[in-house]
């Protein structure tokens, strides 16, 4: 997709015309709504008018007032305009509904004519790869994979973190795009950088006079414009530094078009729920295992602890501070020595290891 054939051309101008007369019919449609609302707002008002005019005229012929004293015929001119606007309304109403019946023949054409797009294809397709990451690194490789399968114009991609430390390029898919990354690194300047706390970020061409320090050195690595977007932070591996950019390089300039630059946005957009949803995913097994070792640790520590209870007939508290005392003196770990006394029964005490009673 990214050197864009006449046939792919094509394709993104129907997706994106599709989208963008499902965008007016969406507007229409609230439109409507909004009409139809104030026009029943107006049929009320005038219907407690109406009510309103035929009580007064009733109470006015049990009084025996004449109809020229009590205003019959204004009233009269009154109700008839009401009656003239209801019929506007109600003609009004009408043509709103054929015309959101046209909408909807429209809608049920395009649909018709159009399997699933292209571009709803591509990201159904983006969106499996990208949660089925194992880890947090893998994840960005793939969004940087799918910034060139996806981004027209985009010839190479990376990823910047923003950490403690500095900036540093986590995923790339080229030499290229890393030396690129590295130079606006150096120097504190380029759209990488700009696109941490920017949404979207667009050089067309280098040098560009944002960047003055940068200038063309991208240029010498073979890149000529840059897309670059925000990614938000992850949960734990970025939430301290405020996360990153998506990093798109073309070997032309003015690479990206306005079509690709909103497909750069709708990706990054995936890229984010994605990164983050995988890094939690990595923490919650990062900590079962830890919660498992815990456990592990703790079983075979009351293990030993039974075994030295029994033989040297000593407390709970003592048995744990024997065993705190070997391990320090064999210089091993706690759950290491308590582990060796559960599997073998032999536990090699130096004097100093025994409790202070058997001593």
């Amino acid at each position: 997709m990214s050197t864009g054939s006449g046939d792919e051309k094509r394709a993104w101008a129907a997706d994106k015309r599709d989208f963008v007369a499902d965008r007016r019919d969406e507007v229409a449609d609230e439109r409507d709504s909004v009409a139809d609302t104030r026009d029943r707002t107006a049929d009320d008002r005038e219907a407690e008018l109406d009510k309103r005019e035929r009580q007064l005229d009733a109470r006015a012929a049990e009084l025996g007032v004449p109809a020229e004293e009590s205003g019959a015929s204004a009233q009269r001119e009154a109700r008839a305009g009401r009656s003239e606007a209801r019929q506007n309304r109600d003609e009004a109403r009408a043509t709103r509904a054929i015309a959101a019946a046209d909408r909807d023949e429209s809608t049920k054409r395009r649909q018709a004519d159009a399997p699933p797009t292209r571009l709803a294809m591509v990201f159904a397709d983006i969106a499996e790869q990208l949660y089925d990451a194992d880890s947090f690194d893998d994840v960005l490789s793939r969004i940087a994979g799918a910034a060139v399968s996806t981004i027209a114009g985009c010839q190479m991609a990376s990823v910047t973190l923003c950490e403690r430390s500095g900036y540093r390029t986590a995923a790339s898919t080229d030499p290229a795009a890393t030396a690129v990354d590295q130079a606006q690194y150096q120097l504190h300047e380029g759209p990488c950088l700009d696109a941490v706390d920017a949404p979207m970020v667009y050089a067309q061409s280098f040098p560009d006079e944002r960047w003055p320090t940068l200038a063309s050195r991208p240029t010498k690595s073979g890149v000529q414009s840059a897309l670059s977007y925000r990614l938000a932070a992850a949960s734990r591996r970025t939430a301290d530094s405020g996360g990153g950019s998506l990093n798109s390089y073309g070997v032309i300039p003015s690479a990206f078009n306005d079509t690709a630059q909103e497909i750069g946005l709708i990706l990054a957009a995936h890229a984010s729920m994605a990164a983050r949803a995988v890094d939690e995913r990595s923490t919650l097994r990062s900590l079962g295992r830890d919660l498992q070792q815990v456990l592990l640790s703790r079983d075979v520590i009351g293990q030993a602890k039974g075994i030295l209870m029994e033989r040297l007939k000593i407390t709970p508290e003592d048995a744990f501070d024997l065993l705190r005392r070997s391990s320090q003196e064999l210089n091993l770990k706690l759950r290491d020595v308590a582990r060796g006394l559960a599997e073998t029964g032999d536990f090699r005490m130096t004097r100093s290891s025994r409790p202070a009673d058997q001593q």
